[in-house]
């Protein structure tokens, strides 16, 4: 055993990997020591219904929200204490998976280490863990799905496969179940894995099957369930609001017949520009008057605004699109979710300085990685000189989907969006820049 051992800690990425754990560990404690959980606008609601899952189970649960987070936060108590505590584990296990991520992807335990550190050491992403919201378990979830696929598509017996193809599903559709954005997840890694070379078409569609069934039964069951006490085919009850964050721009261009909807909007849309210069979020103070005015019940009036932002984005498409087009810039500005004044006061100006230049590595790796691909869309050499495989591919398109689908849907806090899948977008860029660089190397 002590042999085993002593062969073991030889080899470069067993050190190299102990090395980031214990950073990731001393990073966590010594953050645990100066700063605290910190709730968000958002927390209030996902605690609201972690209590309806405890008390009621389902038959309480107003479907506002995809319950992913809701359990996690109902298993843990609802304890603020035990939830970061949790949201840490899951961060610096996420650290561990893109080191082997890093590393088996493309042989470099070096590049593993890079990407495990910069998780670890970019604050945009650690000071989420402290967070009250679902971004860290979603991050987790996602990098473990591409640890997952990568597994998968390295694996050789076919009952490790199938077990594989087992646990990503799962773990693909509980992604979807925390942050409903990732609903598509599923389906996107089935192509991967359906059309995946080297392996017959009876592996295939096997793997397939076996990695569908656990992903329909935790999605398609939950749209299930929305659908028989809601009547809405959606991942929430919340579609109708999310697309006025778009419509209420120009909500004035709806005509009389629904003139009291109108008009109470556009009373609380001048207000809350008045005080902060954009109309984004108006449409939850508006509610409890809308609802009075109407008569309707909190989920009508969702089906009633989605009917009215569907019909104004038919006769105005051009304001849509150009809303569409602001989401989708503001989803790439990787700004950092952290509160000074929690901190201790000490800590504050080190940390600041922290804070800055992390997102600064983030908004070039956004850069380099919006670079990139353009650069591999239209030229095949560019392909083959950064090695463009298909693990690549399918954490790239995930990434463009998700740039795309968050704003078609949505206008609200769109840079959040973007923090599950930030590590992922610098794992493509040193990843990139990896292969770049060999190959000018092996030029010389």
């Amino acid at each position: 055993m002590l042999d085993r051992m002593r062969d073991a800690w030889r080899r470069p990425e067993v050190r190299w990997l102990v090395v980031l754990a214990l950073i990731g560990l001393v990073e966590r404690a010594a953050l645990a020591l100066i700063y605290q959980p910190v709730p968000y606008g958002d927390t209030p609601s996902y605690m609201r219904l972690a209590t309806q899952l405890v008390e009621g189970g389902l038959n309480a649960y107003d479907g506002t929200r995809v319950p992913g987070y809701p359990a996690f936060l109902a298993l843990l108590g609802r304890e603020a204490s035990r939830v970061w505590v949790a949201q840490l584990t899951l961060g610096w296990l996420t650290s561990l998976l893109l080191f082997w991520i890093g590393w088996k992807s493309t042989g470099s335990a070096a590049l593993g280490l890079a990407i495990g550190l910069l998780y670890d050491l970019i604050p945009g992403q650690v000071f989420f863990e402290f967070n009250l919201l679902t971004e860290s378990l979603a991050t987790f979830l996602i990098v473990l799905s591409f640890a997952l696929l990568l597994a998968l598509e390295r694996s050789r017996g076919r009952g490790v496969g199938l077990m594989l193809a087992i646990v990503l599903g799962f773990a693909s559709g509980l992604a979807g179940l925390v942050r409903a954005l990732f609903y598509f997840l599923p389906p996107w890694l089935l192509f991967f894995i359906l059309f995946s070379r080297g392996r017959g078409w009876k592996d295939r569609l096997t793997r397939s099957l076996a990695f569908s069934l656990p992903a329909v039964l935790l999605l398609g069951g939950w749209l299930g369930f929305i659908y028989t006490q809601y009547h809405m085919l959606s991942p929430s009850t919340m579609g109708g609001y999310h697309l006025v964050q778009h419509t209420g721009a120009f909500f004035e261009y709806l005509p009389d017949d629904v003139g009291p909807i109108r008009d109470t909007y556009l009373k609380y849309r001048d207000a809350r520009v008045a005080e902060r210069g954009v109309q984004t979020n108006t449409i939850w103070d508006a509610i409890p008057e809308l609802t009075e005015v109407t008569g309707l019940s909190f989920y009508d009036l969702s089906r009633e605004m989605q009917r009215l932002s569907l019909r104004l984005i038919r006769e105005h498409p051009d304001l849509y699109l150009r809303s569409v087009a602001q989401g989708w810039i503001a989803f790439w500005k990787a700004p950092v979710y952290w509160k000074p004044d929690l901190l201790l006061p000490w800590a504050v100006r080190p940390v600041r300085l922290w804070v800055l230049a992390g997102r600064g590595i983030s908004l070039l790796a956004n850069a380099a990685f919006l670079g990139l691909s353009a650069l591999v869309l239209v030229s095949r050499r560019a392909r083959r000189r950064l090695a463009i495989d298909r693990y690549a591919a399918a954490i790239g398109g995930l990434v463009w989907l998700s740039s795309v689908i968050q704003t078609l849907v949505d206008h609200g806090d769109n840079p959040r969006f973007l923090v599950p899948l930030q590590i992922m977008v610098i794992y493509l860029v040193l990843r990139s820049a990896r292969f770049a660089l060999r190959r000018e190397e092996s030029a010389l």
